[in-house]
């Protein structure tokens, strides 16, 4: 009777140890997915902020600057980024910037940075009152 109790232990732990295991492969995972999207996320934000404030940079340099900031994916191959400049001077210029990869995509829109109408427009509000 002994000897068949220390059996049944040594199944029922292997088969929570698989469980262990698998549940930590899953976080693991997770985990790596996680990062790799916050990286993505950080490097399209940055590269988008230096296109915004740089206006010698074209938008392909800083697209594929933001590639080699990102790194290299765990969870898939390779990320994606693209930098669009739109509009004029009169109706305010903007960055779209779009980075995907394997499921994540994230899409991130500003105008570019322009102190010199913000400050005609503070000069003419000061002057109203």
């Amino acid at each position: 009777m002994n000897k068949r109790l220390n059996g049944s232990y040594t199944v029922e732990a292997a088969f929570v140890m698989a469980v262990i295991l698998f549940s930590l492969m899953i976080s693991i995972q997770s985990a790596y997915r996680l990062r790799d999207e916050v990286a993505g996320a950080m490097a399209l934000a940055e590269s988008v902020q230096r296109l915004r404030h740089n206006e010698t940079e074209p938008p392909g340099d800083a697209a594929n600057w933001a590639v080699h900031r990102a790194g290299t994916p765990f969870s898939w191959k390779e990320y994606e980024f693209e930098l669009n400049l739109t509009g004029n001077l009169l109706t305010g210029k903007r960055i779209k910037g779009t980075g995907a990869g394997g499921r994540w995509k994230l899409e991130l829109e500003q105008q570019v940075f322009d102190p010199e109408n913000f400050l005609r427009k503070l000069t003419l509000i000061s002057q109203e009152e």
